[in-house]
């Protein structure tokens, strides 16, 4: 069934992705284009650290076994802070396990913040993504913690800056149409969420790298000066590898919670699923 639906892709590959190139097409490109500046950034020497976490359960014998972890690492792969948690739970809901994440990843981030071995510290992926569900009181907290750290995400569906000109795609979309692989950065704009200002903008720190959204908070950062933004991106540029800060790499690396890691925990508890006990399907 597969090869068919493979077949049918490509015999209708461009009517498909004409669906995006609706009347307002190539207005939305006009004003991307209008809102980039090309700018290519040298690397300026610094301390950098990432942040990031994880969490992963397994379903075994009507019980949950659960992993959570967070760490703060720089760029030569030094650990500035961890935490982790594992149990056995009658019921572990993702949402809980998700917010117990955001703790421990704000908290190692305020200790890297605090660390006398960081200049600048990134956070993988968006801070209006994990505040979705928050109370303020927990918004609050998040500025707090979160401080000056820089959130970036490689990937993107946010249509904050294009969406009243109509777009069906994310702004990220017509940004890489737009800017034809150069580097540089658009211009940053207010995202309002709740009570929460953020800053975004999009960026390339090196001519053919993969275009990133990069998120700050406004408490923190005010509106950044076309200096402070051309500074953070030579902070990024120092230690990145393919166009992506390395100690995002290395916290991603070290913090994730394979499924092959929950079956090792699962042997340790005993927990594993009966032998054959998915032979029926196969796997």
């Amino acid at each position: 069934m597969f090869n068919e639906i493979v077949l049918d892709a490509l015999h209708n590959r461009d009517a498909k992705l004409a669906k995006l190139k609706d009347s307002n097409y190539e207005k939305i490109v006009a004003e991307a284009i209008s809102r980039w500046v090309v700018f290519d950034p040298k690397g300026l020497e610094c301390r950098s650290a990432g942040v990031d976490s994880s969490w992963n359960k397994r379903a075994l014998q009507g019980l949950d076994l659960y992993v959570i972890a967070a760490v703060a690492v720089t760029s030569s792969n030094e650990i500035l802070a961890k935490e982790w948690d594992n149990d056995v739970s009658g019921s572990a809901r993702g949402d809980q396990l998700e917010g117990k994440a955001m703790e421990m990843e704000m908290s190692v981030a305020q200790k890297a913040r605090n660390s006398c071995k960081t200049d600048i510290v990134c956070v993988d992926g968006s801070i209006i993504s994990r505040l979705l569900r928050s109370t303020p009181a927990e918004v609050s907290r998040a500025v707090e913690k979160y401080g000056n750290s820089i959130f970036i995400s490689k990937t993107s569906e946010s249509r904050a800056q294009f969406g009243f000109l109509g777009s069906r795609a994310g702004d990220v979309y017509y940004y890489r149409h737009a800017c034809g692989g150069k580097a540089g950065y658009s211009s940053p704009v207010q995202t309002p969420f709740r009570d929460l200002a953020v800053v975004e903008m999009y960026a390339r720190l090196r001519e053919g790298m993969p275009l990133l959204r990069i998120e700050l908070l406004k408490s923190a950062w005010e509106t950044p000066s076309e200096h402070e933004i051309k500074k953070v991106l030579s902070l990024l540029r120092y230690h990145s590898v393919a166009g992506y800060p390395y100690c995002l790499k290395l916290a991603h690396k070290t913090c994730k919670i394979s499924n092959d890691d929950i079956d090792r925990l699962a042997s340790i508890y005993s927990l594993q699923n009966e032998q054959g006990s998915r032979d029926a399907l196969n796997e």
